[in-house]
């Protein structure tokens, strides 16, 4: 053996013992990421997960969306159809490997809503920081393992613990950490989740055009996360078709985090000056209105603040929906045409993945009684 290998093994033994490994080439990981299997939508989509596609009867394929992908790659040059696959110019321009978070962006619609359009606050980007800052290169590259969404247990490595250490946080944070780290801080520390409501699906179907009605914001929705079983904020997606409509729900990390966390009237009935609105519709109606159509106004009205997700939320959640009257080819946008009732009520279908609703007792110990 050559004393240069010897060397070389040496080093390898003593960074093996160390704990130290070598970074993976994302040569070797990007093919079975999910930025390249792009695997997430369609795995939230399918029937076989109790998706969309069991209440639409549209296979994903029909859809024009499997490659999900911009007008052009990092170079910009359009992609060719059929779509041919992930590559590394999907994100880095050839030239020089460069990445923007524009083109972050470019893919991740609701960071793009909470960041560009809607202007929500967040000290990550008031710092500076840009997304890779927070993702290491297996978020973004993969780890080699194949995942079905991104809430699978080890698909994102990023968590706040992985820079905001409890032992170096301020020592009158443990006064307000009643909760035992029972809670993700992201429950407490999220200014709001984002959500595109009532996805009009004619539109996607007929003429491949995305059009949701508003985008909703200023509310946090509360869940158990199954990846960790910390209360966690959540959001959902609406999408109606054909007079029918569904809901999904899952885990939310917001790009829109707030030093200062939540006081405990925020999500205690009774705790505060102002009511948490959800819980009171719940302790008094036995329901929340979590979207309503005000006919008077013809806007939509939806809940701001914390609304706890309880068990039974398939009937307890009511939710009014509207279709599109317009020409499904007719680019989104406020002109693009009217918009009319759909219903009231509940909806016709849902699914929850990779969360859990509160618990009873996790709802009584917000002030809600359990019933008997």
């Amino acid at each position: 053996m050559k004393p240069g290998h010897r060397a070389l093994l040496v080093l390898i033994a003593v960074a093996a013992a160390a704990g130290f490994t070598a970074a993976a080439d994302p040569a070797d990981t990007f093919p079975t990421s999910l930025h390249a299997t792009r695997a997430g939508k369609a795995h939230w989509y399918g029937a076989a997960a109790g998706g969309f596609e069991g209440l639409a009867g549209v296979g994903m394929a029909e859809l024009g969306c499997a490659g999900c992908h911009g007008a052009v790659d990092a170079d910009g040059a359009a992609y060719p159809a059929p779509f041919p696959g992930a590559s590394c110019t999907d994100c880095h321009a050839t030239a020089d490997r460069s990445v923007t978070e524009a083109r972050c962006y470019g893919c991740h619609g609701r960071q793009a809503l909470e960041a560009k359009r809607l202007g929500l606050p967040d000290v990550h980007r008031e710092a500076g920081m840009t997304c890779w800052d927070c993702h290491p290169s297996e978020d973004l590259h993969g780890d080699g393992e194949r995942y079905l969404s991104m809430h699978e247990p080890g698909a994102i490595k990023a968590d706040c613990a992985g820079c905001h250490e409890r032992s170096s946080l301020p020592a009158s944070h443990a006064e307000h950490d009643p909760h035992q780290g029972a809670l993700h801080c992201t429950a407490c520390h999220a200014a709001s989740v984002v959500s595109c409501y009532n996805c009009h699906f004619e539109s996607q179907v007929e003429s491949q055009v995305k059009r949701a009605m508003k985008p909703l914001s200023g509310f946090v929705l509360l869940v158990n996360r199954a990846k960790d079983g910390t209360v966690h904020p959540a959001s959902f997606q609406s999408v109606t078709y054909r007079g029918r409509s569904f809901v999904a729900v899952g885990p939310y990390t917001p790009h829109a985090t707030i030093r200062a966390g939540r006081s405990c009237g925020d999500c205690h009935l009774g705790r505060g000056e102002a009511p948490n609105r959800a819980l009171e519709q719940l302790a008094t109606e036995g329901a929340i209105r979590l979207v309503s159509w005000n006919a008077e106004t013809r806007e939509l009205e939806w809940l701001r603040g914390v609304v706890p997700i309880p068990e039974g939320y398939e009937s307890t959640l009511r939710m009014d929906f509207m279709t599109f009257e317009g020409d499904t080819a007719t680019p989104p946008g406020p002109d693009a045409g009217p918009w009319s009732p759909l219903g009231t009520g509940t909806p016709d279908g849902w699914q929850m993945l990779f969360a859990t609703p509160l618990t009873p007792d996790q709802m009584s110990s917000l002030g809600v009684p359990q019933q008997e």
